[in-house]
């Protein structure tokens, strides 16, 4: 009986000490994790917050995001900072009239395809590589994943998509101030702050009681790209917020608006008379773009053409009660970039304005 008692007794000791051993490694893998975590923030922020201490901070609406369950990843991989393309902030950030916030289709740049271990990143079986936060108010209210999103499939950029899953989508309930904070590996490396309002309709007979839309930087900001074969192409944002349009057809909500792009150089008009005619959707940011000619060239212009110098790029649009003005640059056949778009020039990394090398943004006067 006695040896029965003493062989029970070691059975429990042996049992204690292998759970005190599993806590231990269990304690030690977190702790390595935890500064591994640590170690890729500070890559990409400078900074020497802990875990912690960078989770509230991202949870107050600044600072950056660290999550315990993400991959770490190896943000020494590019000599560049990561950041979000403007074009996709623009156009993947969609208010549609009834109130639904869609977040798809983000182009990320200098994202690293390397975790800290040196093994390379799976989409699929690793966690959390790509994620957002949304806050509205500096409240969190949303963290969406993109876990079936596709990865790297351009070179050095990759999409935030859901694949029609719709899991980062909101219904939107208050107007306010929101911002997505853009989070890899648990660690945020760029923010996107924009407006939403909401427009109520009194109308008895209206099929929707209020229009819901965004505002910020689709007003503020114009571009001029290449094509191909190296045209000016110029683009800029436009939507209309009027309950009913068409008097006569209640069901047809975008309208018909004229807009006249003109290219100066020194006050002086330097582009031939080019109406264009837009069909604006309501409620909803879309492209207008198109291409320009030098008063007496023949051929349409292209970047290369342009002298050495500054100019201004002016859009007159029919309803608004003054053109947009957008001053830049030129120089060695090619357009310079402005200040929030230049790297060396842009100090904070989390709000650079990325045009990766084919999109110059400017910046409305």
């Amino acid at each position: 009986m006695k040896n029965t008692k003493k062989i029970g007794l070691l059975v429990m000791a042996l049992a204690i000490n292998s759970v005190s051993h599993a806590q231990l490694g269990g304690m030690l893998k977190k702790a390595a994790k935890n500064v591994a975590t640590d170690q890729a923030t500070k890559a990409v922020t400078g900074s020497n917050s802990t875990s912690s201490s960078s989770s509230s901070s991202s949870n107050s609406g600044s600072g950056v995001g660290s999550a315990a369950s993400s991959v770490t990843l190896d943000w020494k991989q590019y000599p560049m900072t990561p950041a979000i393309t403007m074009k996709s902030l623009l156009e993947g950030t969609e208010v549609s009239d009834n109130g639904n916030l869609r977040m798809n289709f983000y182009r990320a740049t200098f994202i690293p395809n390397k975790k800290a271990s040196g093994e390379p990143v799976d989409m699929i079986r690793d966690d959390n590589v790509l994620t957002t936060k949304v806050y509205l108010n500096d409240q969190l209210i949303k963290s969406p994943a993109y876990n079936d999103g596709s990865y790297f499939n351009d070179g050095k950029q990759n999409t935030y998509q859901d694949n029609g899953n719709q899991q980062s989508d909101i219904m939107l309930t208050q107007e306010g101030k929101y911002k997505i904070d853009f989070l890899a590996g648990g660690v945020q490396f760029y923010s996107f702050d924009f407006d939403v309002h909401k427009k109520v309709n009194t109308d008895p007979y209206a099929t929707s009681a209020a229009l819901w839309y965004s505002t910020g930087p689709w007003e503020k900001w114009a571009y001029i790209t290449p094509q191909t074969s190296g045209n000016f192409i110029l683009g800029f944002y436009l939507m209309h917020t009027d309950l009913k349009p068409n008097p006569n057809d209640a069901r047809k909500t975008s309208k018909s608006v004229n807009w006249y792009p003109e290219l100066l150089q020194n006050g002086k008009v330097i582009s031939v008379p080019n109406k264009q005619v837009a069909i604006v959707p309501q409620g909803e940011w879309k492209d207008m773009s198109c291409s320009m000619k030098l008063i007496g060239a023949k051929d349409y212009l292209k970047i290369a053409d342009l002298k050495d110098g500054s100019y201004t790029l002016k859009i007159t649009v029919d309803g608004e009660p003054a053109p947009r003005m957008y001053d830049f640059k030129a120089a060695g056949g090619n357009i310079v970039q402005s200040d929030k778009q230049d790297r060396a020039k842009n100090k904070d990394p989390k709000t650079l304005v990325e045009g990766w090398n084919n999109f110059f943004w400017l910046e409305r006067k």
